[in-house]
């Protein structure tokens, strides 16, 4: 594993642990039972005993983001040893998404009101639409590496590019709009 990828490894997996000096600092003030799953009016339906959902799900997190990081970069790599712009996007997706969904999962059983549905459909939103501007950008030998099979020709991977970036653009306006409506 070369540097650059063992720096963002371990970088992105302190990260996906970081969140759980919150849970330290507001260990004693949270209720035994945690919410971990809430349903479409933001109430919630599943819980999980505290000391799992303060420090298990950043730890799984954790795991799953360094088998994330080995596997695309064993898999996705160019000639050159560079991986694809939309890989090195994606490496950091797991560490956001887990701060950010710590934060909802904390603030929750505070008595702050969060708009959990919201909050998800935002993140999502952003992610289709930062995931749909790159892929009409990437050169065929970029998709050489990340699709299998692999378009047989230049021409059709620049069409079918183009219209996987329309679409997960179309999608994430489509979420974010729907943060009017939920």
């Amino acid at each position: 594993m070369e540097k650059k990828t063992r720096k963002t490894l371990i970088l992105s997996v302190i990260v996906c642990l970081l969140p759980m000096i919150l849970g330290l600092v507001f260990y004693n003030k949270l209720p035994e039972q945690m919410p971990i799953h809430f349903t479409i009016g933001d109430v919630p339906d599943n819980y999980a005993p505290k000391n799992f959902a303060l420090f298990g799900i950043p730890a799984i997190s954790a795991v799953v983001q360094a088998i994330c990081i080995i596997f695309t970069t064993k898999v996705n790599k160019l000639k050159n040893n560079e991986k694809p712009r939309i890989v090195k996007i994606m490496e950091w997706f797991i560490p956001i998404l887990t701060v950010l969904i710590y934060i909802i999962m904390i603030e929750v059983p505070l008595g702050s009101t969060v708009y959990v549905g919201k909050s998800i459909l935002l993140i999502l939103g952003i992610l289709f639409m930062i995931i749909g501007n790159y892929f009409p950008k990437m050169s065929y030998k970029v998709g050489k590496v990340i699709f299998h099979p692999t378009p047989k020709s230049e021409k059709t991977f620049r069409k079918m590019s183009k219209i996987m970036g329309y679409s997960f653009i179309g999608i994430g306006i489509f979420l974010l709009m729907m943060i009017i409506w939920a």
